[in-house]
């Protein structure tokens, strides 16, 4: 090897020592800085993210599904709806060529 690729070799390893070091995050204007962080988080920060509102939408399932049992068991109805419509609205079949045209118009 001669000189010039000795020293292109070092200044390499002293560049990716560099980077691997450098974890701060760069100089990002404001507008994007909250863009640049959802991107580039930390796995830690992630980790805690990955929950989400998963327990949030169980405890609403459990709830409606304790009201749905509630005014069967009762037949209580709220706002003229009770159990038998609530079950007959989910049986009903669907027409997919209706919702796609609402859909398409939204």
């Amino acid at each position: 090897m001669n000189d010039p690729e000795i020293r292109r070799r070092e200044l390499l390893k002293q560049t990716k020592r560099l980077y691997d070091e450098q974890r701060e995050i760069p100089a990002v204007h404001p507008r994007y800085g909250r863009i640049y962080h959802d991107l580039y988080q930390q796995e830690s920060d992630r980790k805690e993210k990955a929950g989400g509102s998963f327990y949030l939408r169980l405890v609403i399932g459990i709830f409606c599904f304790i009201c749905f049992v509630y005014m069967d068991q009762s037949d209580a109805g709220v706002a003229e709806v009770n159990s038998t419509s609530i079950t007959d609205q989910i049986r009903k079949d669907m027409d997919t060529e209706i919702l796609t045209e609402v859909w398409n118009h939204l």
